[in-house]
């Protein structure tokens, strides 16, 4: 399953939203701010690659 942070305002957000929408790509949207207090093993993997991406949103976790 794909997973994707995102946040409000986020221009890059939007866009990969739209484009996995049009690709009929199934994915879950997360609130970026899990990424800030980790809740579960996915979360966790999103703090790591988010670290990998200087922190820049959107976030995408393959899980």
């Amino acid at each position: 399953m794909k997973y994707i942070y995102t946040a409000d305002d986020c221009p890059k957000c939007e866009s990969l939203k739209k484009k996995y929408k049009t690709e009929g790509v199934r994915f879950v949207e997360r609130s970026a701010n899990r990424i800030k207090q980790p809740e579960d093993e996915i979360d966790q993997e999103a703090l790591v690659q988010a670290s990998m991406q200087n922190m820049e949103l959107p976030v995408e976790v393959d899980f």
